[in-house]
């Protein structure tokens, strides 16, 4: 399996030495490295591996289409939009195994039509979800890594994604679970509950 040259791709799109590429950079080497070690874990072929990578380096790079003047992109549209636009540009090149993580890693595993729907959410109305092993790993890893500017270092406490997580609804907080039993052969710890009495 010929290696992609990724890096060649994303210069492409995003100009080094912009404020967007550092962040970008920064979160998707992030990403995947913790994919890569889950894809170790699981004794996942080196081509899948090789996917992963290649995938993961390349999954948010819609972005260069949306509006966040704070990770420096200056485009038209809301951010949920860089999934269906990092899709068009995957597919453009000729890359549709990628595209579909592009459009697919957002929150656990992706969103339902129904997601969709209730959410008002400002995407096509229909199943934007994972399937393969690949598609899960990517985003589950990608829920532990933010873009903020001030955050972008730090993977974020499992804590905290769970509590972000569980603002997703049932559905994804369900299968989040699953995922961290399946990807770091562990039970997810509960939060603990803080009596209101101790609220001040």
């Amino acid at each position: 399996m010929r290696k992609l040259d990724y890096f060649k791709i994303i210069h492409k799109y995003i100009p080094p030495y912009s404020l967007t590429y550092r962040i970008y950079i920064t979160h998707v080497t992030l990403v995947t490295a913790k994919a890569l070690d889950i894809a170790r874990r699981l004794k996942l072929s080196p081509e899948q591996q090789q996917f992963i990578e290649e995938a993961c380096m390349l999954h948010d790079i819609g972005i260069i289409k949306v509006n966040a003047e704070e990770i420096g992109c200056h485009g038209d549209l809301p951010y949920i939009a860089h999934i269906i636009e990092g899709r068009k540009i995957l597919e453009d090149e000729g890359l549709p195994l990628h595209a579909k993580i592009a459009e697919n890693h957002v929150g656990v595993g992706g969103l339902t039509k129904k997601e969709i729907t209730d959410g008002k959410i400002p995407l096509p109305q229909r199943d934007i979800i994972c399937e393969t092993i690949e598609e899960k790993i990517i985003s589950y890893a990608d829920l532990f890594y933010s873009k903020n500017p001030r955050k972008l270092f730090a993977e974020k406490p499992l804590k905290q994604v769970q509590a972000k997580v569980k603002k997703y609804g049932k559905r994804q907080e369900k299968l989040f679970k699953e995922w961290y039993k399946l990807f770091e052969g562990k039970k997810p710890v509960k939060p603990k509950v803080v009596s209101k009495k101790l609220i001040t």
